[in-house]
């Protein structure tokens, strides 16, 4: 997918508009503040809706597994046959959800580490996270500590 180029085409008419206020510097800074603000919120809905996509091709594609993973910084829809894949370690549903903050460096890190090993970010990470935790889950234990990855 291409969201960088949508990303673009989008900013490009939100600078368009802002362009006749040109009279009103004080507009016209408004309105680039307000563009900047919204380039991460507009960068993880183009991701959002790469997901939802996946998800909708999930659902039609049985043998099949389905990731989403970012290949140079774009969400890539990836279609393998199940067998290639091992069955998870955890033997759970993937319904929960975290949202991590990193820096981007670390980010990378994990991109690249994930792409190498052919998965997707999600399943490196919560690979390096079953490893980490060594398959036991103590209820109601609250981890605060350092993971290497």
């Amino acid at each position: 997918m291409q969201t960088s180029a949508i990303l673009h085409n989008l900013e490009s008419a939100l600078e368009s508009q802002l362009a006749l206020a040109g009279a009103d510097p004080n507009l016209e800074a408004a309105g680039r503040a307000i563009l900047a603000a919204l380039r991460p919120a507009l960068k993880e809905a183009a991701f959002d809706l790469a997901g939802q996509a996946a998800e909708e091709v999930r659902a039609q594609v049985s043998g099949h597994r389905v990731d989403l993973t970012v290949v140079d910084g774009e969400p890539t829809i990836r279609i393998t046959p199940e067998e290639q894949h091992m069955a998870p370690s955890v033997e759970e549903d993937f319904d929960a959800r975290i949202t991590l903050r990193l820096p981007p460096s670390i980010k990378e890190i994990v991109e690249q580490a994930a792409s190498e090993s052919g998965d997707s970010v999600n399943s490196w990470v919560v690979k390096a996270l079953s490893r980490r935790v060594s398959g036991s889950r103590p209820s109601r234990r609250r981890v605060n500590e350092t993971f290497e990855i």
